[in-house]
């Protein structure tokens, strides 16, 4: 952990003072600017979504908007700390409830925080993402009504470019898997000409229903920047809970609460995560 003790990581104000040009209140988000996206790309991206299980929204955030998070992460990197901390700041928060309109169009009118969320940081040609994993083993899609409905769905940011040099991601897409004989268990049952590679610029919006089988890339030596990234996750509310407590968009949780699910998510992804020692 660096210099930082036991105490400063337990300390809102600590927090406060790494990263003051962010805030962490318990203030709603009410306030928050709504992400335009138009018809034209929200259309484009449900036919991707129910066809190959990803949708890929390029620039939809400006050099403005991901700068301060940007920022932060740096400021954390620099203190080796894990990066999911952003996680303390409104401002991680406002960000996903930007997107309201592309949530709301998926999963309906009133949906759900799930208590699950990440941020990457990968070294230029030291580190790697995550391993091909799906976020959840349950149902990601019902039919209701001889309708199909979306259960849940992970969205996912870079605040740096996510270029195939730094470790972006890549997914296996649905309507290549739905030709395998059975669902994939293991990465060496994928064929190599089915992966598909998701460069993504900063301020882009990637997003998968959970059953999708997906992973993060290793950087390599040739990456110019490291990769940047943050990830949260979001169920249909109208549905029974996948994980407890949802949280609400609109009213995250107080800081207290944030710290503590913090915790958690080192304690859910060990065995996945990269942590430094004492995490």
């Amino acid at each position: 952990m660096n210099h930082t003790t036991k105490e400063q990581i337990k300390s809102i104000p600590f927090w406060r003072n790494l990263n003051p040009h962010l805030t962490i209140s318990s203030d709603p988000l009410t306030t928050a600017p709504l992400q335009i996206i138009d018809d034209a790309l929200l259309s484009n991206v449900s036919g991707s979504l129910w066809q190959d299980g990803y949708l890929n929204c390029q620039s939809i955030f400006t050099e403005q908007d991901i700068l301060p998070l940007r920022q932060a992460m740096e400021r954390l990197h620099s203190h080796n700390l894990p990066k999911a901390f952003i996680y303390l700041y409104d401002e991680a928060w406002e960000l996903f409830f930007r997107l309201r309109t592309l949530l709301q169009n998926f999963l309906g009118e009133n949906y759900s925080v799930l208590p699950h969320f990440w941020a990457w940081y990968i070294d230029p040609g030291k580190a790697k993402g995550w391993p091909p994993h799906r976020d959840s083993a349950d149902q990601s899609v019902i039919e209701l009504y001889g309708q199909e409905m979306l259960v849940s769905l992970s969205l996912w940011i870079p605040l740096t470019d996510a270029t195939p040099e730094n470790g972006c991601m890549s997914v296996l897409p649905l309507s290549c898997e739905q030709d395998y004989e059975a669902p994939v268990t293991d990465p060496s049952e994928i064929a190599l000409q089915d992966i598909l590679c998701l460069p993504a610029q900063a301020g882009s919006v990637l997003g998968w229903r959970q059953d999708l089988y997906h992973w993060g890339g290793r950087s390599h030596r040739n990456a110019q920047t490291p990769r940047l990234s943050l990830s949260l996750e979001f169920q249909n509310a109208a549905l029974d809970p996948l994980c407890e407590p949802l949280l609400d968009p609109q009213h995250p949780p107080d800081p207290e609460e944030r710290l503590n699910l913090i915790f958690q998510q080192f304690e859910k992804y060990k065995h996945i995560a990269d942590l430094p020692k004492g995490f």
